[in-house]
């Protein structure tokens, strides 16, 4: 007769996971299947159906996670079913010998359940099922057996280390109770991360199949897909020190803490398999895809789930793209649902098979193609825009500086439009390169959509940076119309009444001086950088307006 060793012990337990946070989305998703079944046999109504007025009385669903920082225990409780007393003690002292189907379970191999082990002195399981006045209770020593397994000498077989740890027992309870309750005893000082209570918070917020936060505008709108498709999204109510969980999307953009783009829309995928067998589906928002979005936005990049459980992290779906970083440029899922994508047992990928090659060539075309050509379209209207915007700028500083009498001296001025209509010959150029890529995005209404978004953003830093004198002449139109390039003759507007350079604010110095002063300027202006001239420069003019 085969003997397994001690070792498969360990591997089941301490070094099974790489995150310890990863016990809480085992215990839920154990939890989440006990509240199907309780649903589905009309005992209990779905968490996320409370606040419905027309519901019936049935209990509502519900998984509270309660962390004690002081005592350091942790507990995750459900009110579904429960584990009947005569299946209760074979259930929980078995290991992977999961019941479950595997096609309809979130959680199906029967491991899962020991992994709190590694991180507590005591593991508690406690149950009562519906119609029972007993609970059962089964204590696994978590110290004692990490002092076994660490033991080099004790060459005890697997099944006889079960026996050794366990303790099982029964007590009365209320005919009515019906609950099943995880409760690791004594962390160990080396996790205390699982008694965060807001980073175990943001981790369920993203791992566990909860809802979208009633703040995020666009959740009506994928649940409007889903009713039409006739789509499955699994929700469950689950607590975290009372506090419901939800993911955390939201509509703005942050960088540095200021916004900086926001959701217009959302737009939809579904992926199927060469003969058009539905393997899944996903939803994106629609912004300006500008820039990389920044690690403070938690949202960010397209996320993988099944049954509403996410699959990996942020970076699971990164080799798909063209570039590494296309991920991230984006904001959204993609939900498997086909039964034979079943998940792994680290829950970081899926199993291979044909279905998994079949998903993945399905969603090639659109994160390696739509997606890197989306963003990279975005881009060039970015750099169009932004190189539109900055000539028709420069003019309004030359004309500003002309009105305010900031140049040094008549060549200083001279040399500045010099520059200005190198800039100004190469607008027609920009100009029409917008008309091209505006043309591009009337024939696709996501380019249209993205196109819009970027201009009216320029549009926005236009009316913001002009000073109302070049404002109501109009200047700055960052526009896709044609923009006639300015002749060298007529740059300074017959309209912009010009003043005197620099030095000649001076008043007080006589003209010797001021040429003098201007010399000065026009050397500090050959040897310094621009803004740093500049400032040294207004400096210098202030002090001796002053004196």
């Amino acid at each position: 007769m085969a003997i397994i060793g001690k070792n498969v012990i360990e591997n089941l337990t301490l070094g099974m996971y790489e995150n310890s946070l990863m016990i809480y989305r085992e215990y839920i998703q154990n939890a989440a299947d006990s509240i199907d079944n309780a649903i589905n046999l009309g005992i209990l109504k779905k968490g996320t159906d409370k606040n419905n007025i027309n519901s019936d009385t049935k209990e509502t669903a519900q998984i509270d996670i309660y962390i004690d920082q002081k005592k350091r225990n942790i507990s995750i409780y459900d009110n579904a079913l429960g584990i009947p007393k005569d299946k209760f003690f074979n259930i929980l002292s078995s290991i992977a010998d999961s019941e479950k189907d595997k096609e309809s379970n979130k959680g199906f191999r029967g491991i899962g359940r020991l992994a709190g082990l590694a991180y507590c002195k005591k593991l508690i399981f406690t149950s009562s099922y519906i119609g029972e006045n007993k609970k059962s209770i089964m204590i696994w020593d978590g110290e004692l057996l990490r002092n076994i397994l660490n033991d080099t000498k004790n060459r005890i077989s697997a099944s006889d280390l079960v026996d050794k740890v366990i303790d099982y027992k029964t007590e009365n309870c209320d005919i009515n109770e019906h609950f099943f309750e995880v409760i690791l005893n004594d962390i160990s000082t080396e996790n205390n991360e699982l008694l965060n209570v807001k980073d175990v918070y943001d981790y369920l917020s993203f791992v566990a199949p909860v809802p979208y936060a009633n703040s995020f505008i666009y959740a009506s709108k994928i649940k409007e897909f889903i009713k039409e498709n006739n789509l499955k999204l699994d929700e469950y109510d689950i607590l975290v020190n009372g506090k419901s969980v939800f993911k955390p999307y939201k509509t703005h953009l942050l960088s540095q803490g200021k916004t900086y783009d926001e959701i217009k829309d959302i737009e939809f995928r579904f992926i199927r398999s060469e003969d058009n067998k539905l393997l899944g589906w996903m939803w994106f928002a629609v912004i300006k895809f500008v820039i990389n979005i920044p690690k403070e936005n938690k949202m960010r990049s397209i996320r993988l789930r099944k049954e509403n459980i996410q699959i990996g992290n942020e970076t699971t779906l990164s080799k798909f793209f063209k570039e590494a970083r296309g991920s991230t440029y984006f904001i959204g899922e993609v939900m498997a649902i086909d039964k034979n994508l079943i998940p792994n047992a680290r829950r970081d990928y899926f199993n291979i098979n044909e279905t998994l090659r079949e998903f993945e060539t399905a969603l090639i075309p659109i994160l390696n193609g739509e997606a890197y050509h989306l963003y990279y379209y975005a881009n060039n209207v970015k750099r169009a825009f932004r190189k539109q915007y900055d000539i028709i700028e420069k003019e309004n500083k030359f004309k500003l500086k002309i009105q305010e009498g900031k140049f040094l001296s008549k060549n200083d001025e001279e040399k500045a439009q010099k520059e200005l209509k190198t800039e100004l010959d190469n607008l027609s150029k920009i100009t029409d390169n917008i008309h091209k890529l505006e043309n591009k995005s009337a024939k696709n209404p996501l380019y249209n959509k993205v196109f819009n978004m970027i201009k009216e953003d320029f549009q926005k830093k236009d009316i913001e940076s002009n000073t109302p004198e070049i404002a109501q002449q109009n200047v700055i139109k960052t526009t896709s119309t044609p923009i006639k390039k300015n002749n060298t003759n007529t740059i300074q507007e017959k309209s912009i009444k010009k003043k005197k350079y620099i030095a000649q604010e001076l008043s007080k110095y006589n003209k010797r001086e001021q040429k003098l002063i201007t010399r000065i300027y026009s050397k500090i202006k050959e040897l310094l950088p621009k803004d740093m001239a500049d400032d040294l420069i207004d400096k210098i003019q202030e002090d001796l307006k002053s004196e």
